[in-house]
């Protein structure tokens, strides 16, 4: 399932000093909240994950494979009724050897959900 567009509906994008932030409206009545968690829905953090490299793979116009990641963090639960819009701010975006680094940060102007760095290999 793509999640971008789907879960997560892009509202804005714009270039930042250090990369580029894409503001998005969440969809609480997405079938994935009808199981994480029936009554209590919550954004599931793989979600997230899979968000941030659907919307990196958008922007460079690659096909991108998760190779790895560490660094994240969990910070604050996303509530998608409560909290309607949020950004994927990326920074630190450096490109090696077939493969792209990144770091994103999830948040709303009051709550910083998830921070996470990011690899990912490409065709």
């Amino acid at each position: 399932m793509k999640f971008l567009d789907n879960l997560l509906i892009i509202k804005n994008i714009a270039d930042t000093e250090d990369g580029f932030a894409v503001t998005l409206t969440t969809e609480p009545d997405n079938v994935i909240y009808k199981a994480h968690f029936p009554g209590n829905p919550i954004t599931p953090g793989a979600c997230l994950i899979q968000t941030a490299g659907e919307i990196l793979q958008q922007r460079l116009g690659k096909r991108l494979f998760l190779k790895s990641s560490k660094n994240i963090k969990f910070l604050n639960t996303l509530i998608p009724a409560k909290d309607r819009e949020v950004t994927f701010s990326y920074t630190k975006i450096e490109e090696g050897e077939a493969e792209y680094k990144t770091q994103v940060v999830v948040s709303d102007p009051n709550t910083v959900y998830t921070k996470m760095s990011l690899t990912y290999s490409y065709e």
